[in-house]
C-alpha cells in the first residue's frame, strides 16, 4: 500500500507534467506570408490582393476583441505604431465606420472599406490573421479571402499615420531656416 506521501508526490509531478504540456502548445503568432496562399488546420487560405509585405496567424482566440486591443496586438506583432490610426471594423461590432461590409458567399470572404488601409485582421473560429501591405489597400477595393478553416467572425482594418504633403513642406521650410541662420552666423 502506497503512503500518503507517495501519493502526493505522484500527483505533483503529474500535475506539473499537465503544465509544461501545456505550455509547451502555447498560442503563438506565426509568419505566414507573404504568399498568396498557405495553409492553416490542413485548409489552403488565399486572398486578394496579394502578395501582402506580411502575413501572421495567431494560433488561438486572442482576448479581449475590441479594435483597440487588435490594434495594440497589430502594434506588438509588427513592431508598428498605429497610435494615430484611424480604425475601421467590421458589422459585429459597434461604432464602425460607415461603408464597410463583410460577407460569406460559397467559402469566400470579402471586405470592402470606404477608406484605405495598410493592416487587415481577420477572426475567425479561434484563429486571428493579420496582413500587412506595404502600400495602402485603396478605399473602395475589395478584399476577399477563401479556404479560412473556421466561420469567419469579423474583419478589422486599420491605417497607419501618414504624414500629409503639408507636413513634408513645413519640416523642410523648417530645415531650410536652420540652414540660413547657420550660414548666417558663419557670416559673422
Amino acid at each position: 500500500m502506497k503512503s500518503i506521501t507517495s501519493v502526493a508526490i505522484q500527483a505533483s509531478m503529474l500535475a506539473a507534467l499537465t503544465a509544461l504540456g501545456g505550455l509547451a502548445q502555447a498560442a503563438t503568432w506565426i509568419d505566414v506570408g507573404p504568399a498568396s496562399g498557405f495553409v492553416i488546420a490542413s485548409s489552403t487560405v488565399t486572398y486578394s490582393p496579394s502578395p501582402a509585405l506580411q502575413v501572421k496567424y495567431y494560433d488561438d482566440n486572442l482576448v479581449p476583441q475590441s479594435p483597440a486591443a487588435i490594434q495594440g496586438y497589430i502594434n506588438g506583432v509588427f513592431g508598428s505604431s498605429l497610435g494615430a490610426a484611424v480604425s475601421f471594423c467590421d458589422n459585429a461590432t459597434s461604432g464602425c465606420t460607415a461603408g464597410t461590409t463583410a460577407g460569406l458567399s460559397g467559402g469566400v470572404n470579402s471586405y470592402t472599406s470606404a477608406a484605405a488601409y495598410d493592416y487587415l485582421a481577420i477572426h475567425f473560429g479561434q484563429g486571428e490573421l493579420v496582413f500587412h501591405w506595404a502600400a495602402p489597400v485603396a478605399a473602395g477595393a475589395t478584399f476577399t479571402v477563401a479556404g479560412l478553416p473556421k466561420d469567419l467572425s469579423n474583419y478589422r482594418a486599420f491605417i497607419s499615420a501618414v504624414p500629409e504633403p503639408e507636413t513634408y513642406a513645413m519640416l523642410l521650410a523648417g530645415l531650410g531656416m536652420l540652414g540660413f541662420l547657420a550660414r548666417r552666423r558663419q557670416g559673422k
